[in-house]
């Protein structure tokens, strides 16, 4: 069943292969972006855009007007002067307001603690719960395109798989476009009203993915273990300084204890195989998929 759907962050790394899943799939996507070149990007393919702030209620409501469901995601780690609460309640006023329902919401990140006021996830998801909306959360692992940054391109030209994990670090390393295509699923039926965890098909280490990239592009590649600081100067330059030190710290965090942080990166991916009927994306077929961005 087609839906009309409103997508909120679509031109981020994040949402726009899940955007083009539910595009892919058939439903009548409508994407809100504050900028004029992912407008111009989507519209290009056919997909119309809305420019707009999430700060201007007007607009969201404009946006959500004759929508059947929202695909939402409003990032955890933002500057200190953006207001993280607000841009998320928005969309849900706005959505009240014109009737929309059903929300499919890719959390950013795990919710460490519900009863937080402060937290973004935290608070959506209280509002989510006692808003009246039927919706399905879907906290992601890692994503499989953190490795379509230039640190990639830089390190395979060397012979090297380069990433702030330890080698043996094991990751449920999920496909972005999953996101949408699980949201397809779900949004044919009830949704849960609950917050599931979404990963790759099965938990991979660095060792692992140089040996499976190596294969796909035909060179032999050694996983490298970056250094936080590397890593954070390299996401300095792709945009905020401050969300760079907020990754980077966490980064650092697994690297100094691995251990404490291994279990909140692997998760049971059969369950959500299962329930919604879907295959997850193996890391092999998502390389062979991006093959073109690893040529330098």
């Amino acid at each position: 069943m087609a839906l009309k759907i409103l997508a909120y962050g679509a031109n981020g790394a994040q949402m726009a292969a899940g955007t083009q899943a539910l595009v892919d799939a058939g439903h009548d996507v409508r994407v809100f972006t504050r900028s004029e070149a992912g407008a111009e990007r989507w519209r290009a393919a056919g997909v119309e855009a809305i420019i707009g702030d999430m700060a201007d209620q007007e607009a969201l409501i404009e946006a959500s007007d004759k929508r059947d469901a929202l695909f939402l995601h409003v990032p955890l780690i933002t500057d200190p002067n953006d207001d993280r609460n607000a841009y998320g309640m928005n969309a849900l006023r706005a959505a009240r307001a014109t009737g929309v329902k059903k929300i499919v919401w890719n959390t950013g990140g795990p919710i460490m603690d519900p009863s937080s006021t402060t937290d973004p996830g935290a608070v959506l998801l209280r509002a989510l719960q006692e808003g009246g909306f039927s919706f399905l959360g879907l906290t992601p692992v890692t994503y499989m395109e953190n490795l379509l940054g230039p640190w990639t391109t830089a390190g395979l030209a060397q012979g090297k798989l380069p990433y702030p994990t330890p080698a043996t670090f094991k990751m449920q390393w999920g496909a972005a476009a999953d996101f949408g295509r699980v949201a397809d699923k779900a949004l044919q039926g009830a949704l849960p009203n609950e917050v599931l965890t979404l990963g790759g098909p099965v938990a991979l280490d660095g060792n692992d993915l140089a040996r499976i990239m190596g294969e796909i592009l035909g060179s032999k590649l050694a996983f490298e273990t970056m250094s936080a600081a590397e890593f954070e100067s390299h996401l300095a330059n792709m945009g905020s300084p401050h969300v760079a030190s907020m990754i980077a710290g966490m980064y650092g965090g697994i690297q100094a204890n691995p251990d404490q942080f291994q279990p909140g990166f692997v998760t049971d991916a059969a369950a959500i195989e299962d329930r919604f009927n879907i295959k997850l994306t193996s890391f092999s077929q998502w390389v062979s998929d991006h093959r073109s961005a690893f040529k330098s």
